[in-house]
């Protein structure tokens, strides 16, 4: 048959390690430790990093002549899919003056609208009555079709 204990009968002493038995098993634990971490910690052989570089330069020279193809087959869809149009001039030319301007170019306005302006690489002229617009070297000509006392003229680079 199986004895019954009393509460009296039980030990509940715990016993604790003195303060130089932790210390000792502190002491090893750390030299395992740092043991194995001095194991560990070995300088990459110069093969290695030599491939390591050579990997990287050579993924480096592949993105940046991707970027370049990328831009040689697309780069002038982005430019005039994603900029908008430049306005280079609006101003209304009178016989007399020029007026209601925002960079106006240097005109005289007599049949004609003769205007020394360098020429944009893609531009677009608008004028107001509606004319004749041509562009020879660095000079623009305006011939309207119905003669009116001032001239609007907007130039855009698209």
């Amino acid at each position: 048959m199986a004895r019954v204990l009393d509460d009296t009968e039980i030990d509940t002493r715990i016993e604790q390690d003195s303060d130089e038995e932790i210390q000792e098993h502190h002491d090893l634990e750390r030299q395992n430790l740092m043991g194995q971490v001095h194991a560990h910690a070995k300088k990459p052989s110069c093969r290695r990093m030599f491939c390591k570089g050579l990997v990287l330069s050579v993924a480096g020279v592949l993105f940046l002549l991707m970027i370049i193809q990328l831009y040689s087959d697309y780069g002038e869809y982005i430019e005039t899919q994603t900029f908008p149009p430049k306005l280079i001039s609006m101003a209304s030319y009178c016989e007399n003056e020029t007026r209601d301007s925002y960079r106006p170019f240097d005109c005289v306005y007599t049949n004609d609208l003769v205007c020394k302006v360098d020429r944009p690489k893609r531009y677009f002229v608008e004028s107001s009555p509606h004319g004749n617009v041509t562009w020879i070297s660095d000079t623009l000509i305006v011939v309207p079709t119905v003669k009116s006392e001032c001239i609007n003229l907007i130039v855009w680079s698209i």
